[in-house]
């Protein structure tokens, strides 16, 4: 269940980004800068709100029942997915605020309950993996459910994206889920990363979120070099989350994450990079796929890096994981709000400077992130 609750929270977001440029404004003939900016807007405002509250929901979660928590946000989440399409736009923008804040506890507080049924580091790294890999098949599929929504609802296109949240929150209802792992506390595992590897690791997540946010958000802009329709952009999202899942199908079956991070991270930074330089001068629809699935799979590779090597040991700290979340929701608010206020055909300058931030963290990576010392486990990453 804990799978189908990160399916849910990540589902919920990239679900209405198709639909953004209608709800801002259905008259094709209306599009303007101010369209482009509420479209950039609409998008910004989610992990805005996953920002300020992921830290606070991390730290809530550290001291109550973290599992009354969870339940509670994705019972928010179906409550405010249900009525998009229904709504102005002002609510709208209440509506996205306010899943934005509680998505920002279902992924962590997910991640901080798989931490406590973990009695390894590696079986912890193999929940994380998945875990990682069912918020990106949310992000395949929620476009996906949606366009069936609005084929079965045009007035509520997120209708069945909404009661497939609500079925799923009542189910976590009623399993059973892990109180806080006392065992683990004294399992000798490595302790967290120190303040500066800290550091270097949320920019990663900054960077990694930014440069993805601002792959989907070119995909909706009016003024982008290839225009799609709403359609095209639904599949350019389920790609972009494909290459997501398979990227964490292949860190399942490799060891790569407990012993070669650095290096995994430093590999990936330097696709992400490419990618983001690459994109903007794509001539075809081919051509983006390619990008973006490169994208998708870098992006989710060093979301999991980073989520892994951050949380510490098998008693991961909610704090943590909150602060993690919320470098990634800094990344995915900061490039749409760029990209929004960005003059016309200046939008590739935003993503070719998340590629510079991507190659100046691959620099930094090897000086700045050594893995802690624990017996055989003492190599650099």
């Amino acid at each position: 269940m804990l799978l189908l609750a990160a399916v849910s929270a990540s589902a919920g977001q990239t679900a209405i980004l198709a639909f953004l440029p209608t709800l801002v404004d259905p008259n094709p003939g209306g599009l303007s800068s101010a369209h482009d900016f509420h479209v950039a807007s609409l998008t910004a405002v989610h992990p805005l709100a996953a920002l300020v509250a992921a830290p606070l929901w991390g730290w809530i979660a550290d001291r109550v029942d973290y599992r009354v928590m969870l339940r509670t946000a994705l019972i928010i989440l179906a409550m405010v997915t249900a009525p998009v399409g229904l709504v102005a736009l002002p609510t709208l923008y209440v509506l996205r605020t306010v899943a934005g804040m509680a998505a920002a506890a279902i992924i962590p507080l997910a991640l901080l309950s798989a931490s406590f049924a973990a009695v390894s580091r590696g079986e912890q790294a193999r929940r994380f993996t998945w875990l990682t890999g069912s918020v990106f098949l949310g992000d395949l599929g929620g476009p996906l459910l949606a366009e069936v929504s609005v084929a079965i609802m045009p007035g509520a296109p997120l209708m069945i994206v909404a009661a497939s949240i609500g079925t799923v929150a009542g189910s976590l209802c009623l399993v059973s889920l892990p109180g806080r792992c006392a065992h683990c506390l004294d399992s000798g595992d490595p302790p967290p990363p120190t303040v500066c590897a800290t550091g270097v690791l949320l920019l990663i997540t900054i960077a990694a979120g930014a440069g993805l946010a601002a792959m989907h958000v070119n995909l909706l802009m009016t003024r982008s070099a290839v225009s799609l329709s709403r359609e095209q952009i639904a599949w350019m999202l389920s790609l972009c989350g494909f290459g997501m899942l398979a990227a964490q199908i292949f860190h399942a079956r490799l060891d790569w994450l407990v012993k070669v991070p650095g290096r995994l991270a430093g590999l990936t930074l330097g696709l992400l990079a490419a990618a983001l330089v690459a994109f903007p001068l794509a001539s075809s629809i081919a051509d983006m796929s390619v990008f973006i699935l490169v994208a998708g799979w870098s992006s989710a590779s060093l979301r999991l890096v980073t989520s892994f090597w951050i949380s510490g040991s098998a008693a991961a700290s909610g704090v943590r994981l909150g602060l993690q979340h919320s470098a990634a929701s800094i990344g995915q608010a900061l490039a749409p709000v760029a990209l929004a206020f960005a003059a016309p055909g200046a939008q590739p300058l935003v993503l070719w400077s998340i590629a510079g931030l991507s190659l100046l963290l691959l620099v930094v990576l090897p000086l700045a992130w050594k893995r802690p010392s624990s017996g055989a486990n003492s190599s650099g990453g």
